[in-house]
């Protein structure tokens, strides 16, 4: 009988050790640029490399395609190269500058095909993350309408339910989101109701809550190319000098230690999320309403609530946000040489 508890015992503690070396597999979707914009797209394409050791980065495709989105990707890369030697990165498992840099898509068709291509490559789902515009990802489903099923997606805003100028909901309910054209021929077409789909709408706001933001703005200076390359990235915007990083909401799911991957409907570093549909969309989530009453199928007739919902909608996110500063800061004190 002892005998046997140790082999089971041998056999659970193997199998927590396989669990603890899982990365998840993603692909980014961004708009990142240099002709213009939101400097967050930047700031999370550092805060993302920073991470590039917990992840196992299948592609980046940069489609702000007039934007300069691949000359983009290359300036945070400079500096991950310069930290990536000076600090003997080699010896941890971040992957090296020109691996990095051979993963970066350079045209719509190659990233339509490249995510064809990795969505069948493993049992392991792909993650995809989608970063502003969905009309490469819409375009990728329509041709190949096949891996819906094989990968997930997660998604920073809705196709519609913001105010004109800024990231608070104004009196129209029916403004079209930046990402309105993409999205919501995907959440409109039936052939995409089972697909996995996790969809930040007001939650991702919670990162911008001040003044944690702006202190770790000025933390994360102190570390290396990469700190210095989050504020110069922001030297044109006066109104963005904080650690903006907007998109990474879709990151932080993935590496929330104290989170199961396949669970939204619980707290993690991305917030809180629910099913609103679960009989006809019953892997889609989005943020979760708590007590607050909310027409999720028409938001219009709830509309009265909105700076209610808004606001439960961000604490989701920031009830844990020090939590994952406090562990972004152990990491880089840990991969800096001092």
């Amino acid at each position: 009988m002892f005998a046997f508890l140790i082999f089971f015992l041998t056999i659970w503690l193997g199998q927590l050790d396989l669990n603890s070396e899982y990365k998840p597999r993603v692909v980014i979707l961004t708009d990142i640029n240099l002709v213009g914009g939101d400097p967050d797209d930047r700031q999370s394409w550092i805060h993302l490399l920073w991470y590039s050791d917990e992840l196992e980065i299948e592609a980046v495709i940069p489609d702000y395609w007039n934007g300069q989105g691949y000359e983009a990707c290359l300036f945070g890369l400079e500096a991950y190269s310069k930290d990536y030697a000076l600090n003997s990165w080699d010896e941890l498992d971040y992957p090296s500058t020109k691996s990095i840099e051979s993963k970066i898509v350079r045209s719509e068709e190659q990233a339509i095909e490249r995510l064809k291509d990795l969505s069948a490559e493993e049992d392991d789902p792909l993650y995809v993350l989608v970063w502003g515009r969905m009309k490469t990802i819409q375009k990728a489903l329509f041709k190949y309408p096949e891996i819906s099923n094989r990968i997930r997606i997660l998604t920073i805003g809705t196709g519609r339910k913001y105010g004109p100028k800024d990231e608070v909901p104004g009196e129209d309910c029916d403004v079209v989101n930046w990402n309105g054209e993409g999205r919501n021929e995907i959440f409109n077409d039936p052939r995409f109701k089972e697909m996995w789909w996790l969809e930040s709408n007001w939650t991702y706001n919670g990162m911008f809550v001040e003044p944690g933001p702006t202190e770790m703005f000025e933390k994360l200076q102190d570390y290396g190319a990469m700190g210095k390359n989050i504020k110069e990235v922001t030297s044109r915007h006066e109104w963005a000098q904080y650690f903006r990083v907007g998109d990474t909401p879709s990151v932080l799911y993935l590496l929330d230690p104290n989170h199961d991957i396949n669970r939204p409907d619980l707290s993690s570093w991305a917030g809180k999320f629910k099913k609103p549909f679960p009989d006809i969309r019953p892997n889609y989530y989005t943020d979760d309403n708590g007590s607050i009453a909310w027409n999720y199928e028409d938001p219009c007739n709830s509309w009265e609530n909105l700076q209610e919902m808004y606001a439960f909608n961000k604490s989701t996110l920031l009830e844990r946000r020090a939590e994952m500063y406090d562990a972004l800061l152990t990491k880089l004190d840990s991969i800096y040489s001092k």
